[in-house]
């Protein structure tokens, strides 16, 4: 299991201690690593239990041309079927970046073809969006909240959102 979490609001940068803090109150999800990409809409953190491609997995994750970022937790079962169809230029052996290679070739519906246990968020930078979603049991946990001056805030745990 990894941790991720995440803050949507105007100079992302200024959660950056709110950020460290969501990762430290859920960092027993993920002991083997953790990051923090910050854009300037959105900031994205992620804890990491190593699984698969345990060297090149590393998150929260960019995109090829560096364009969309994603912080995912969970496990893609037919993400090596997936990889085959996909005109992309991999760096890893990871089912995240598979995740992200999706979405630049499907967007969103790329979800409809995922078999597994997910929960996930991606920031589009030039869009200046966040795409979220879960496995359709909600296997793997994904909470979140709206802060006081409207930031988007979410979460593995619902801890991570209250300390921030």
């Amino acid at each position: 299991m990894c941790g991720i979490v995440g803050i949507v609001g105007k100079n992302a940068k200024q959660y950056h201690d709110n950020i460290e803090q969501m990762k430290a109150s859920i960092r027993h999800r993920g002991p083997d690593g953790e990051g923090t990409k910050i854009f300037e809409q959105c900031i994205l953190g992620h804890v990491r239990l190593s699984i698969i491609d345990l060297v090149g997995g590393k998150q929260p994750m960019y995109a090829e041309k560096n364009r969309n970022c994603i912080t995912f937790n969970g496990e893609i079962y037919n993400y090596l079927d997936l990889e085959k169809n996909l005109a992309y230029d991999f760096k890893t052996h990871s089912d995240t970046e598979v995740l992200l290679a999706m979405y630049a070739q499907y967007g969103e519906t790329f979800v409809d073809k995922l078999n597994g246990m997910f929960a996930f968020s991606l920031w589009d930078n030039e869009q200046q969006k966040l795409f979220c979603a879960r496995d359709r049991f909600g296997e793997k946990p994904f909470y979140y909240a709206f802060g006081k001056h409207g930031e988007f805030i979410f979460a593995s745990e619902i801890k991570a959102i209250i300390v921030s």
